[in-house]
């Protein structure tokens, strides 16, 4: 599902162990096993879809200063969610 997101590919993590997703040479998701996916939304994004009131309950933002966010992945519920804030980081990250 993520492969299919135009601009985005899959290669090894700068952060971890594990495989993430890029834009260009910028990292913008991987995962922390199972439960959890971090996604470089860019600060501007947190901060409009916090003004926005757009910002999910199962989102944890890092701080005022901080890019990227953690999205629960856990439930099948979830993977609509990570995939719209995958996409828009591509977007935001491009």
């Amino acid at each position: 599902m993520l492969r299919e997101i135009p601009g985005l590919e899959q290669r090894a993590s700068r952060y971890g162990d594990g495989l993430s997703y890029f834009v260009g040479e910028r990292e913008i998701a991987h995962f922390h096993g199972d439960s959890r996916m971090d996604v470089r939304l860019t600060r501007e994004a947190i901060r409009a879809r916090k003004r926005e009131g757009t910002l999910d309950p199962r989102v944890e933002t890092r701080g005022s200063s901080a890019d990227w966010i953690s999205v629960a992945v856990g439930e099948p519920r979830d993977i609509a969610l990570a995939l719209e804030l995958v996409e828009e980081a591509a977007h935001a990250n491009f």
